[in-house]
């Protein structure tokens, strides 16, 4: 998606629309952040262990979208 969801949301109109799309794209945004922050920390600690065979401190993601 070439538009941030934060400028999707801005720009609904208020009313229903408003009312039932915003509370889904900001439940999306959370979980897109914490894929994003996990996918970071499995990167990181695959490189900072590629060598040792270590285990990673990465833990499972919790998605907070309902649909």
């Amino acid at each position: 998606m070439s538009e941030s969801i934060n400028s999707r949301i801005n720009r609904l109109a208020d009313g229903i629309d408003r009312q039932e799309l915003a509370p889904l794209f900001a439940s999306v945004l959370e979980d897109l952040t914490a894929l994003a922050t996990q996918l970071n920390q499995l990167r990181t600690d695959y490189n900072a262990n590629a060598n040792i065979g270590t285990d990673t401190t990465a833990t499972a993601v919790t998605l907070n979208t309902k649909a």
